[in-house]
């Protein structure tokens, strides 16, 4: 281990001059980083005692016996100014408003509500403790929370303030068959009749029923992000507003294009937004399914909501059997199984088209063909294998000896299959 204590020296006005505090650099055995520290103080003999028990908390942290000490100033930091700083740091990450809001505001409820103050204060346990008495809650939204709490953790890791994260352990709550919120699919001919009565709304149905796209993706949308052509067109979604943050540009339905083309301003500008009388809130978007005759919740308790527009969209990708990975790409998730389950309504799937086309075992079995009876149809009939008598090895030099066996099992195995050559029944399947 090396240690020393000094004073730097620098010119002014050229002069040497030295400067009032110590500093210390050191480095321990087996390590190769040599740390320089300001010990703070003038006087020597209070610099010494000083490094000295620096030296001996550097050998504890590297022995493992203590946190380091970002670990130790942290856990003693009050718990809420982690969390600003972590909410200010995803602000410059470019997160979206509502997410910033949502990671705030659960992070702050559960500081409060389990009694946290500062971030030694936070356990699994407690978070557990606090799970089992939101019976109020949804096991979709307690998840959430896990989420948010373990991704707080991962940056308080990725700055060092904590070695490991503990959140990564503790289970999600089971949401199968618990969803409080389900959402349905409209079908073709509710689609036609919303569109009909939806007025000064129609584009800002059409875009999620014929793109898929979200309420904020449809709210900020502008002409920039549309080519617009005589078959068709393209739209590009930013990563900025894109909840999957990559780039993305996909072909635009044709009837959509020509929506958008009758309903551009002559006047509009680039820049302007293409919906601009807004996105309807939910009051407005509940009279326009009045209007059309649309319940809210169908028998089966899944409601129609805006999202519900773009779960249509989805849905429809799955009736017209375009191939997963196209539905996929086209829905922009990043999981096979979101598109597949969480976005497809069982409901619209033409179950009952697929089971009515499949054959039956009978009809399967009554249509086999029984090569015997094709002759008085009119059918030509195969000419039975007559039957191979002993061949004449005794000139051949291949068949003698061990060979000669061999030729014999063969010829065996062909009076075995026999039956195949007659047309009689196979003993072990039974046809």
């Amino acid at each position: 281990m090396e240690a020393r204590i000094y004073k730097t020296k620098r010119l002014r006005n050229g002069k040497r001059v030295t400067a009032r505090y110590n500093r210390a650099r050191v480095k321990l055995t087996g390590d190769n980083k040599v740390r320089d520290i300001s010990l703070g103080v003038s006087d020597k003999q209070v610099a010494q005692q000083k490094l000295n028990k620096l030296i001996q908390e550097l050998e504890h942290e590297s022995a493992g016996l203590i946190p380091a000490k970002a670990e130790r100033e942290a856990a003693q930091s009050p718990l809420l100014d982690l969390v600003s700083e972590y909410v200010n740091e995803l602000t410059v990450l470019g997160r979206s408003g509502d997410h910033l809001r949502h990671v705030d505001k659960r992070l702050r409820r559960l500081v409060r509500e389990c009694g946290w103050t500062r971030l030694a204060d936070v356990t699994p346990a407690s978070f557990q403790m606090w799970r089992k008495e939101q019976a109020h809650k949804a096991p979709k939204t307690l998840n959430e929370y896990l989420a948010t709490l373990s991704a707080f953790w991962t940056w308080l890791r990725k700055q060092s303030r904590v070695s490991v994260n503990p959140f990564e352990l503790v289970e999600r709550t089971d949401t199968r068959g618990k969803e409080r919120v389900q959402r349905r699919a409209l079908s073709d001919k509710e689609v036609v009749e919303l569109l009909k009565v939806a007025g000064k709304n129609q584009l800002a149905y059409m875009l999620p029923l014929y793109a898929g796209l979200r309420r904020n993706e449809v709210k900020t949308l502008r002409w920039s992000n549309l080519v617009l052509g005589e078959s068709g067109g393209l739209l590009r979604i930013h990563a900025a507003v894109n909840k999957n943050r990559k780039e993305q540009a996909l072909p635009l339905h044709h009837e959509l294009a020509k929506a958008l083309q009758q309903q551009k301003p002559a006047d509009s500008k680039m820049d302007d937004l293409v919906v601009a009388n807004g996105v309807p809130k939910m009051k407005e978007f509940r009279q326009d399914l009045a209007k059309a005759g649309i319940p809210f919740l169908d028998e089966r308790g899944h409601r129609m909501d805006y999202h519900a527009l773009r779960t249509t969209f989805i849905t429809r990708l799955s009736t017209m059997k375009v191939h997963p990975r196209l539905a996929m790409e086209l829905a922009r998730h990043s999981d096979m199984r979101l598109t597949m389950k969480t976005y497809t309504d069982a409901g619209q799937l033409p179950l009952r088209e697929v089971m009515d086309g499949l054959p039956g075992f009978g009809e399967r079995a009554d249509s086999r063909i029984d090569s015997r009876n094709l002759g008085p149809t009119g059918q030509t009939v195969s000419p039975s294998v007559p039957d191979i008598g002993a061949m004449k090895t005794k000139n051949s030099p291949v068949t003698t000896g061990e060979s000669h066996r061999d030729t014999q099992l063969v010829t065996t195995s062909h009076e075995k299959s026999k039956w195949r050559r007659e047309g009689d029944s196979n003993p072990r399947y039974g046809f």
